[in-house]
């Protein structure tokens, strides 16, 4: 993360989290649900007493009526699989993927765990048609019924349940599936590691004042569109050419840009706020920018002054 939005965290742990309720008080919105989770997880590595409070807690979320629930599950799921407890794993895994069944992070979960030989294929009644069929084949694999193998995979590819790369890795690989079953198979369009990024950042607290794009594993290769960030850009683009008058420019856009966020109410005036404090902290104290130290008086309402 950069040094910016490092000093932007520092700012909202003084100031509290802006109409986020408490990490102590569950069901208080989304950012909260997901700290009192990280809190859960980091409690399930301490003491036995801790654990079973950690466990407990995820249960009850995951067995919730809340929309988002299925990252309670995913956690759970995620956390008996550390502990051996395969059959809870998948039984969690395949609750997260019920509560959203588009979450691609969620299905990976359900089909990871389903390589998991816990319980013979007949018996997995929470399991749907498709990963019964999956579960069949992988079983034949394992017997070396390789035309058995092929004949549960087939409808599988046909329907874009299983990928190119499924089929070119693991069990599947070493089972040598039929290769006009491979030869239809189709490369996956959904990549879950991207896809929950961008969950991360559509939902992130800060979104609204700052474009988070470059901070969840992508390169944009355009402009951002948001001019908080982009007046800033620009204004560091000029800071490294040792342009001052260029850098005077755009850090007088960065606070215009600050002052029109301002407008569009309380939550984006504080956040506003911060972020010119958060500014004005690098100019006056980080190194990198001790040529333009003087800039700092640009986003101070009076001339020698804090903003």
């Amino acid at each position: 993360m950069t040094l910016f939005l490092v000093f932007l965290n520092l700012f909202f742990l003084f100031l509290g989290t802006l109409g986020c309720s408490s990490v102590s008080v569950p069901g208080g919105g989304r950012f909260g649900a997901e700290l009192i989770q990280e809190q859960a997880i980091l409690d399930f590595y301490g003491t036995e007493e801790e654990r079973a409070q950690s466990l407990k807690l995820l249960r009850s979320a995951c067995r919730s009526l809340r929309p988002d629930r299925g990252l309670a599950c995913y956690n759970l799921s995620v956390l008996y699989q550390s502990m051996g407890e395969k059959e809870l794993a998948a039984e969690y895994s395949q609750r997260a993927k019920t509560s959203d069944p588009k979450d691609p992070l969620y299905a990976e979960s359900v089909f990871q765990n389903s390589l998991s030989d816990f319980k013979p294929a007949s018996e997995n009644d929470r399991l749907d048609e498709g990963e019964q069929a999956l579960k069949k084949a992988i079983q034949a694999c394992k017997e070396g019924k390789k035309a058995e193998a092929s004949g549960w995979i087939s409808p599988l590819v046909s329907s874009g349940e299983i990928s190119k790369e499924t089929l070119s890795h693991g069990i599947f690989q070493e089972c040598g599936i039929d290769s006009s079953v491979l030869a239809t198979a189709k490369p996956n369009s959904l990549k879950p590691s991207l896809e929950y990024y961008k969950t991360l950042e559509k939902n992130h607290p800060y979104r609204k004042v700052w474009d988070l794009s470059g901070e969840f594993g992508r390169n944009p290769k355009t402009p951002s569109e948001n001019p908080v960030t982009r007046s800033w850009k620009e204004f560091r683009i000029s800071v490294s050419a040792k342009d001052l008058p260029g850098a005077k420019k755009h850090l007088s856009a960065f606070r215009k840009s600050l002052e029109d966020l301002s407008k569009d109410g309380q939550t984006s005036k504080q956040l506003a706020l911060q972020l010119k404090k958060a500014a004005f902290l690098l100019l006056s104290e980080d190194s990198a920018y001790v040529r333009f130290k003087d800039l700092a008086k640009e986003l101070s309402d009076k001339p020698g002054s804090n903003p």
